[in-house]
């Protein structure tokens, strides 16, 4: 709950600022990606490089949407604020690019975060 509190806070604060695409959404990642990388012991942990069914019984449900919701939520702040349709290529470009980022990196980043924390959702 705390991750989609600080995403919409993060939202509102871009669109004050009036960032453009790539800074708005660059800077969530590279700090999300960032406090991952710091919190987890090992690159393995980073990565997420287990099983799907292996990360979804560690995650859960409720973590798995408000990870997702929050990473939809910012791409979609940073895609209106500088709003541009889309071709084809670019929208299956971005839509695998954003599954892989998801599934790979940002996946998993509240658990890591209350392990290294210990904070309770």
């Amino acid at each position: 709950m705390y991750l989609f509190l600080f995403t919409i806070i993060y939202c509102l604060v871009t669109r004050l600022i009036d960032l453009s695409f790539g800074p708005a959404l660059g800077i969530y990642l590279l700090a999300f990606g960032f406090m991952k990388g710091w919190c987890s012991g090992k690159l393995h942990d980073f990565l997420n490089l287990e099983s799907l069914r292996s990360l979804y019984k560690k995650n859960g449900l409720k973590d798995s949407l408000t990870e997702l919701s929050s990473l939809i939520l910012v791409y979609a702040n940073s895609y209106f604020i500088d709003y541009e349709p889309f071709s084809i290529f670019e929208f299956i470009y971005l839509f695998v690019g954003f599954i892989i980022l998801y599934r790979f990196l940002f996946w998993g980043i509240t658990r890591t975060l209350r392990e290294k924390v210990h904070f309770r959702v």
